[in-house]
């Protein structure tokens, strides 16, 4: 079942204002249904044993007898049932004993096959509250976690206080557990020293806590960033935080701790009691180490790259006066050749002098002279850079070279060497830096090693050679892949599972087969002249041309938007989370007044739009900056901005009319940059506008949803987060939906690798090349080129290379799919730094096979090809709403934490899915309305429109909500002992 259709489960208390379509798809009666009633019951207790059942289903409670029955379910029963329509207040005004109303109620559980809770299934419940409680957020969240899963179990939900007092005991026996391991795993002395200096002034200008201190986000990149991140290491590791042994506390419950404690005021946090402030506060430290050695490694890298780009530049402006220089020398050689009155003797004297046999030599690849500026120009820069990143614990193989010349060197600091030994092995280093490390200055020699050793580090870490210990990113491979004992044990049914084989000639028997095929369709198709090669060996495909838009299409759109009218996105939101409950997931519960709606619709356009909580507060009246802040940090809880976002647009593919734009099977993903300052240390030059931004990479359904969303660097390769936003829908989707087979992105989210490991967890990668015609088409060795070919570039393919790392590269697979590491932390691991890993070999000699075989299909299937385009032109179109909803740009302060930017990218997406469902849902009103009356409707019109039409809407000014028509949904009954105590 959708999970917008299980935002009435819990409730006891139905909405007033249900709509039909609400009754249709969550309250219906079924034929059988009705026959039972027909037979069964007489005149109102046939309504009332209807609206037990109908209530039961959807709720998983037995209804309220005092409430009054929504006026829409009343008429559809009435109507279903064949009576004659009435106006009845409640349950109660059926039922004239208890008795009646009982044997109701006992049909109405037998009938929709629930039972009752019983002791044995409340022990269930709590056992099962014990495992969730790792990483539910609040008490609130887990009890909704509990009536889940005993809707699930088709177990009559018994009252509220019944499931919060299991869940609050489940979350406090985790706590306690949590409190006796941080009280266990982090010494007495350590922990008490660690709370006191929290809370202590920091020494300097600013008069800030060392808390408050650890928890502000550094910011643009660069080495006055990396020494802050570095300060705060030092800081964090006087406490031995690197022995503190929390293992037996998920990182997800850690990190929850510690979000309460940057959500907070360090005023507040020091008036929690000694337990509940040891487990925050130790939480906070713990996760502090984390996340700043990831963002050491990361800035430290990128410190590494800027130094290698200076270098090319030095590099490149002096090959571009060298250029000029020998112009001149040319014009001075050419003077004195042609010199009539010099003699032969006295021409090469003059050359001689011209070019003394002492001058410089000038030969050298690019590389090795950017390798040398590195030694002898940025020898001091490099070493700080070495210096700085020594307080990572950096571990790694012992035979791998980047770590041996990382233990050279600290050998050599330590020591107080300023030279490189004679003695020096150059086998742990690349033969390109041997020329240099053997320079007979021997100062000249260590500042070489240096500078090998940082890049080699930089690599290693890159490839997942090197690892840093303590880090959530860069963590080694072995303890994200399957333990080999236990590949070794289960690969069998785990490769089973993954409908693949251990045999890697079976499955390249089946690639071949299909690659035989493509080569002879390729070969027909140049044959018939659909495809030319030209003399370099270039092929060449007519342009698609554009389908003609149809008047009726036009027309029918103009009209259709007409009638939906003008809109106030507020008004918009408003009504979306009034049909799918999306401020239910949010929160974790619901609202209980409208003022806490408000807030958390503040927070949801302070973080998706380019306003700031200050701003959007101005355009809120009623509302204070604290409260959309606190909602703002609220909303930074890992998962719930997704699940709201998978409510809408399960809510979205629900209408008919999305059935005519894509089946779900097909997708697009591609990014947009969102503008930022240059004071943001995720922060890129987007190359076409050479403005700073940072990308939100999102996945767009063949029906116009947004279904993943994930902020990126830019300029990075997106293959990893192509992927890896495919691999996570397909694994969390539910068992009705359909699988995702076929993801179309541009060149960024393409490499061999990438499309080897998409092909392998079950779905196509497709890609728009640049350059198209450069392509090469790749062949096994040994692969007779067929004559019609002969004129291509041809590749040759490894299949060697795809056998020796096909057992790894099944490994790599099934460790994705077991959830050990995403899709995207592989990738990033199977780049260019990777060259030489026998699975990277595989993955990309495997990915030439796989592209070649899309390369035919594309040059000779046009319908394929226009499919193809159609699906990344729709996610341009959205990129344009998108950027309707944040037109602006992210202010200095924000994004800075990854839980903001992730929140960032979350909430733009949500609220651009609000105006593609709001617009989906009005545009089948229209079409039911015109097809009431007749009108004429062609499927084929729809189907040429889109829902991200937004003309209509206004995105900015005051905004005010309008909550009258479905108050009664949105916000939770209040209890009436509240409500009396309150008069």
């Amino acid at each position: 079942m959708p999970s917008f259709h299980l935002r009435f489960v819990g409730r006891d208390v139905l909405p007033k204002t249900l709509s039909a379509r609400d009754v249709e798809e969550s309250f219906g009666l079924s034929a059988d249904d009705l026959l039972e009633l027909k037979d069964g019951f007489r005149g109102n207790a046939r309504i009332g044993a209807a609206y037990q059942l109908v209530v039961l289903r959807a709720t998983g409670r037995a209804p309220d007898a005092l409430t009054g029955i929504p006026k829409a379910l009343l008429a559809y029963m009435t109507s279903a049932m064949g009576m004659r329509a009435t106006d009845i207040a409640s349950l109660a005004s059926l039922y004239k004993d208890a008795h009646t109303s009982g044997q109701h109620k006992e049909w109405a559980r037998t009938r929709a096959g629930f039972h009752l809770v019983d002791d044995d299934v409340k022990a269930t419940l709590l056992d099962s509250l014990h495992r969730l409680s790792a990483t539910a957020i609040s008490v609130d969240d887990l009890v909704k976690q509990g009536e889940m899963w005993l809707y699930e179990k088709r177990r009559v939900l018994p009252s509220d206080r019944v499931i919060r007092d299991l869940a609050r005991e489940a979350f406090a026996a985790h706590e306690a557990a949590a409190i006796q391991a941080v009280l266990t795993g982090v010494p007495a002395a350590n922990r008490s020293a660690a709370i006191r200096e929290l809370f202590a002034k920091r020494p300097g200008p600013g008069s800030v806590t060392i808390l408050e201190w650890l928890r502000t986000s550094p910011g643009k990149h660069g080495r006055a960033t990396l020494k802050e991140i570095i300060e705060k290491i030092q800081c964090v590791k006087k406490w031995d935080t690197e022995q503190w042994k929390l293992d037996g506390v998920p990182l997800a419950r850690l990190r929850a701790y510690s979000q309460e404690v940057v959500a907070r005021a360090p005023s507040d946090t020091k008036r929690l009691s000694e337990q509940q402030q040891a487990l925050q506060l130790c939480a906070f430290i713990y996760v502090t180490l984390l996340d700043l050695n990831d963002m050491a490694t990361d800035v430290g890298g990128r410190c590494a790259v800027d130094l290698n780009r200076k270098a090319s530049g030095r590099v490149m402006q002096k090959q571009a006066g060298t250029a000029v220089d020998l112009r001149a020398e040319r014009v001075k050689v050419k003077s004195i050749l042609y010199d009539g009155q010099l003699k032969d003797k006295e021409i090469v004297a003059a050359l001689r002098e011209l070019m003394p046999t002492d001058e410089p030599d000038f030969s050298g690849t690019r590389a090795s002279l950017i390798r040398e500026s590195l030694v002898n120009d940025d020898a001091p820069r490099v070493t700080a850079l070495l210096n700085s990143l020594s307080i990572l614990d950096i571990r790694g193989a012992d035979d791998e070279k980047a770590m041996q010349q990382l233990q050279m060197l600290k050998s050599l600091n330590e020591r107080g060497a300023t030279t490189l030994p004679d003695d020096f092995d150059l086998s742990m280093a690349d033969p390109s830096w041997h020329n240099l490390l053997a320079d007979p200055d021997r100062k000249k020699a260590l500042a070489a090693l240096r500078a090998c050793a940082m890049n080699s580090i930089r690599k290693g870490v890159n490839a997942g050679n090197l690892w840093i210990a303590h880090s959530t990113k860069h963590q080694s491979k072995e303890q994200q892949l399957i333990p080999p004992k236990e590949w070794e044990e289960n690969s069998k049914s785990l490769i089973r599972a993954l409908s693949l084989t251990d045999d890697p000639d079976k499955y390249l028997e089946r690639v071949l087969t299909r690659l035989n095929e493509c080569i002879k369709q390729l070969g027909e198709s140049i044959r018939n002249g659909i495809v030319t090669v030209d003399n370099k060996g270039e092929m060449h495909i007519d342009p698609i041309q554009a389908l003609e838009v149809e008047p009726e299409v036009s027309r029918t759109r103009d009209t259709m938007f007409q009638q939906i009218g003008d809109q106030q996105f507020a008004e918009m939101l408003v009504e979306v989370d009034a049909r799918t409950g999306l401020s239910e997931v949010l929160l974790g519960r619901q609202a209980k007044t409208l003022d806490e709606l408000k807030a958390l619709y503040g927070a949801l356009f302070a973080h998706g739009t380019e306003n700031t909580a200050k701003g959007v507060c101005a355009m809120i009246p009623g509302l204070q900056v604290p409260q959309i802040t606190a909602a703002m940090r609220a909303m930074e809880a890992r998962g719930r901005l997704r699940d709201a976002n998978n409510r809408v647009v399960e809510f979205q593919q629900s209408f008919p009319i999305a059935s005519l734009w894509g089946s779900g099977e097909k997708a697009s993903a591609d990014a947009m940059t969102l503008d930022t300052s240059r004071h943001l240390h995720s922060a890129r030059v987007e190359h076409r506008r050479k403005t700073h931004g940072i990308g939100i990479y999102v996945h767009m359904s063949d029906t116009w949803s947004l279904f993943y969303d994930q902020p990126i660097v830019l300029n990075d390769r997106q293959a990893g987060s192509a992927v890896h936003g495919a691999e996570a829908y397909n694994v969390s989707r539910r068992e009705d939906q359909i699988r995702l087979q076929l993801l179309a992105v541009d060149t960024h989210g393409y490499t061999n690798a990438a499309m080897s490991i998409s092909k392998l967890l079950g779905f196509d990668l497709c890609v728009r090349l640049q350059r198209l015609s450069e392509r090469k088409i790749y062949l096994p060795w040994g692969t007779q080129v067929p004559e019609d070919l002969e004129r291509l570039n041809v590749g040759k393919v490894s299949l060697k290379k795809i056998r020796e790392g096909w057992d790894g590269l099944l490994r790599l697979i099934a460790s994705i799919r077991q959830g050990k590491l995403t899709a995207r932390e592989a990738l990033s691991r199977l780049g260019s730094a990777a060259k030489g890993d026998p699975v990277h070999a595989a993955a990309d000699e495997l990915g030439k096979l796989l592209r070649t075989i899309f390369l035919c299909d594309y040059f000779t299937n046009p319908e394929f090809r226009r499919e193809m385009h159609a699906l990344l032109n729709r996610g341009e179109s959205v990129h344009f709403l998108a950027r309707a909803v944040y037109h602006g740009r992210i202010g200095v302060t924000r994004a800075r934490r990854s839980d903001e930017l992730m929140a960032i990218s979350g909430a733009h997406t949500l609220l651009t899915n609000v105006v593609i469902a709001w617009n989906t849902m009005k545009m089948q009103e229209v079409v039911d309305t015109w097809r009431a009356r007749k009108e004429p409707t062609e499927d084929a019109w729809i189907r040429r429109m889109g829902p991200v039409h937004f003309e209509h809407i206004n995105f900015r000014g005051i905004i005010s909500f309008n909550f009258d028509p479905f108050a009664d949904t949105l916000l939770a009954k209040q209890p009436k002992r509240r409500a009396h105590a309150a008069a």
